[in-house]
């Protein structure tokens, strides 16, 4: 369903899949999956309502002085290929991660498919994030 590593744009991208007992029929189901695991470990959750901001991510995650901005996708297709292609974004989207992603943000990609999610993101900001959460 997802491979081990994706290029975004020429970045290099590290993933991180999980298999959990919830199902993703919609994106709204990866938000509030989220909302549980990150908040269960520690983490601050706050859904971002963007109508107005271009690109902007879904989730701002932050704890102490850790945070995290995450791109929450729901994967239509059987197998993930390509993020650009495969993918269904809006505005702004692709060009805000990249940004993150070139200025070494703290940005990951989270798509969700059946009861599997792939984190998607850089290799530091992939440990950071995942290494407290319990799947």
């Amino acid at each position: 369903m997802f491979e081990e590593s994706y290029t975004m744009l020429g970045i290099e991208l590290a993933v991180k899949e999980v298999t959990v007992g919830s199902f993703f029929r919609l994106e709204s189901d990866i938000y509030n999956y989220l909302k549980r695991t990150t908040t269960s470990g520690g983490y601050k959750y706050q859904r971002m309502e963007t109508v107005d901001q271009d690109g902007f991510p879904d989730v701002l995650l932050f704890k102490q002085e850790e945070y995290c901005l995450i791109e929450a996708k729901r994967l239509q297709k059987k197998f993930l290929a390509s993020l650009e292609d495969d993918l269904k974004w809006q505005f702004g989207q692709i060009g805000f991660a990249v940004r993150c992603f070139t200025l070494n943000m703290d940005y990951l990609l989270v798509v969700g498919k059946a009861n599997k999610l792939a984190f998607i993101g850089q290799e530091q900001s992939l440990w950071k994030m995942t290494r407290n959460l319990h799947f």
